[in-house]
């Protein structure tokens, strides 16, 4: 709380110098800024107290007797005080929700790409050190187009959704879902080793999202780190060409809806 004691020495200081009532006035921009420090409510109010105290002390010292009521003494600086605390928990909210924003997809919730790539990189840096291996698995909903072109863009919006939740409550907590765009997912699963029960339970978790669609399903290719690459964009490229063999080799869906 160095600046908080640095704001009242000065307010002191003014206090002292212009005297009375005006002196103590003209150190309220103190006040306030000495408020701005904390997060809290109480801690606020505990670094505005001691400016408000010693600018009061200052000027009655000087001009005795000319301050205003204590109880205005008081009110005034109180209530700018609660003011300001108010904006700043508007502000930080604020903040708060454009950083949600440029981290996420604004359909589905999920990371988006930016966030992908960060959590890529601490991943790469942390399973590094610790000798250990991770998962990326990029995956595609096959015969999306055709949902789109069939039955509108709402209802592919609400498949895409309908796949992002699907995805969040199959795989764990610790894992990073993101949708890149369209139709394209991606996961970073971390300390993994099992890829094969990791890409059938996404298989699973699509399916189960397309039930009553037929036509759609999903192609996967997954890469392991660090055997397919020591950086992200090596890791992406790795299962981004797996994903294209697999779907080169499987036979074409069918284009009916269920019945």
């Amino acid at each position: 709380m160095l600046r908080v004691a640095m704001i009242t020495v000065v307010v002191g200081a003014l206090a002292a110098l212009v005297g009375g009532a005006d002196g103590f006035w003209l150190c309220l921009p103190g006040v306030l800024l000495a408020a701005s420090v904390p997060a809290s409510a109480g801690g606020v109010f505990a670094a505005a107290a001691p400016v408000v105290a010693v600018g009061a002390f200052a000027a009655s010292a000087t001009h005795p007797g000319s301050l205003p009521p204590v109880w205005l003494v008081v009110l005034v600086p109180g209530a700018c005080v609660f003011v300001l605390q108010g904006v700043g928990r508007r502000l930080r909210g604020e903040r708060d929700a454009m950083e949600r924003a440029a981290l996420s997809d604004p359909l589905t919730g999920l990371a988006n790409r930016r966030m992908l790539m960060s959590m890529a990189r601490y991943e790469i840096a942390r399973h590094h050190r610790a000798g250990a291996r991770f998962v990326v698995v990029m995956l595609d909903l096959d015969g999306f187009k055709l949902l789109n072109d069939r039955y509108g863009h709402a209802a592919g919006d609400e498949m895409l959704c309908d796949v992002a939740d699907a995805l969040t409550q199959s795989l764990r907590s610790q894992d990073t879902i993101a949708r890149l765009g369209g139709d394209e997912f991606c996961v970073i699963a971390p300390e993994t080793d099992n890829t094969r029960a990791l890409g059938e339970r996404i298989v699973r978790a699509v399916a189960e999202a397309s039930r009553g669609y037929e036509a759609l399903r999903t192609g996967i290719g997954l890469s392991v780190f660090p055997e397919d690459g020591t950086t992200i964009d090596l890791l992406l490229r790795a299962a981004d060409e797996q994903l294209v063999a697999a779907k080169r080799a499987r036979p074409a869906a069918p284009r009916r809806r269920a019945a």
